[in-house]
């Protein structure tokens, strides 16, 4: 079943827009990696022959890049309600997404909110896996978003006549960002179908519990003694 089969949640439309939208962002960032490296390389063939459509693919990219990361607000406020339908102790609301998401208050924030969407998914059977996934990928996000962006600012202040260098490296972490949030969208994503397709064909989730075989009671009914032909009640045998 795919995503437009499955049962709607809260983050199900967005989710599926954000996908779609990263991976035009992983092309177009990939696109202006290829034409950096031909830059450095074979600049007169740069400015030849790409030069005017690296102009605009940077253009859209650029664009495409700040819709992203709205929409990917938009889709997080969604995540947590999705989830907070099948945890009513789940911590983080709509303000909170946001708060998390501020620049200093992020240092914290992101890995915050993915550990906690790991927590509370991984609560519920089969989601086990894809759930270490995002607790996998909290590391690759910092770097892709923080370090990329210490590093680079180290190389121009103690190495500037690499300008070569911190070109590419800018070129390569760009579309390394786009993949990482582009993965944990599609892994976050893909278990909210999962748990959600799993409560419609009746199994069970952390919120409803799995019954044990001691906490069912199965009542027997008391069976009556047999009658005779005439309705009267047959004597038992001792």
């Amino acid at each position: 079943m795919n995503d437009l089969q499955s049962k709607a949640f809260p983050s199900k439309t967005v989710g599926i827009a954000l996908q779609a939208l990263l991976a035009v962002g992983v092309i177009c960032e990939l696109l202006i990696l290829i034409f950096t490296v031909v830059y450095v390389f074979a600049n007169e063939t740069y400015y030849e022959n790409l030069y005017e459509l690296e102009q605009k693919v940077t253009v859209f990219s650029f664009v495409l890049y700040y819709i992203c990361i709205v929409i990917y607000l938009i889709w997080l406020v969604q995540v947590h309600k999705a989830i907070r339908q099948k945890h009513a102790d789940y911590p983080i609301r709509a303000f909170g997404t946001v708060v998390r998401m501020i620049p200093i208050f992020n240092l914290w924030g992101i890995k915050n909110t993915f550990s906690t969407i790991h927590s509370y998914l991984s609560r519920h059977s089969g989601l086990e896996r894809k759930a270490s996934y995002i607790r996998h990928l909290i590391i690759p996000l910092y770097f892709v978003w923080f370090a990329g962006g210490i590093v680079e600012r180290v190389f121009l202040s103690q190495l500037p006549h690499m300008e070569s260098t911190i070109m590419m490296f800018e070129a390569i972490m760009q579309p390394a960002r786009m993949i990482v949030f582009y993965f944990i969208t599609r892994i976050i994503h893909n278990s909210l179908v999962v748990l959600y397709e799993k409560d419609e064909n009746g199994s069970y989730s952390e919120a409803e519990p799995r019954k044990t075989t001691n906490e069912i009671q199965v009542s027997v009914p008391q069976m009556d003694h047999p009658t005779n032909a005439t309705g009267s009640q047959e004597p038992s045998h001792t």
